[in-house]
């Protein structure tokens, strides 16, 4: 009777349910129509698809053809991997709880979620300013472009990379709270450094259109 209780209860003519009915925490599961359901399954799964597929044709494009193996493409490269990952992890996995608005995979995948989800995020954020740095060096010093940006600093540069972005989420995915506000600063530096390279190639841009004229 009492676990009938907790799985429903009648308020007007609505019924709230509960992700999990025999714990008392539990939280309220979201209502939708089978409609809404198939719509937004459909909707997810083709954009899970598409991700997958493009980024899966870029990482097959650089790899086969070696007039492709540039600096700049190495790091395009691996932020083709990082972005089909997303794509073949995460999106389906965060397409379900927002469906469903519950989670049903338990504690531990949920920490491996969060330290997953972070890696990925931060990998690509991070790839994105390697490429701003290249597109920089290319147009403001293009003479000097290949002595400072080779094939073996790139590729350093993109291990150090992900090795960092790993460090940092294994150490902070599943932080307790004495170590929130320090996850937050990094982030924040982070999207600064993103923020700083694009300015460096709208900077490039424009001083090598004033340098043409």
């Amino acid at each position: 009777m009492s676990n009938s209780l907790m799985a429903f209860q009648s308020i007007g003519d609505h019924e709230t349910q509960y992700c999990f009915p025999a714990i008392n925490s539990s939280c309220i599961k979201g209502k939708r129509s089978r409609h809404v359901h198939d719509i937004m399954y459909v909707f997810f799964s083709l954009l899970s698809a598409c991700t997958v597929f493009l980024n899966l044709l870029v990482i097959i494009s650089i790899s086969h053809f070696k007039k492709l193996h540039t600096p700049t493409n190495l790091i395009i490269l691996s932020l083709a991997v990082a972005d089909l990952l997303i794509g073949l992890i995460i999106m389906p996995v965060d397409a379900i709880k927002l469906i469903k608005t519950c989670w049903y995979f338990g504690d531990t995948y949920c920490g491996l979620f969060v330290i997953t989800l972070g890696l990925l995020l931060s990998t690509s954020l991070s790839n994105l300013v390697l490429i701003a740095v290249d597109r920089y060096v290319a147009v403001c010093h293009p003479l000097q472009y290949p002595q400072k940006i080779t094939t073996t600093k790139t590729l350093i540069s993109i291990c150090v990379s992900w090795c960092c972005c790993s460090l940092y989420n294994i150490a902070f995915g599943q932080c307790p709270a004495e170590f929130m506000n320090l996850k937050t600063l990094i982030t924040l530096v982070l999207m600064c450094l993103r923020r700083v390279g694009a300015k460096l190639c709208r900077t490039a841009a424009v001083r090598n259109r004033l340098g043409h004229r």
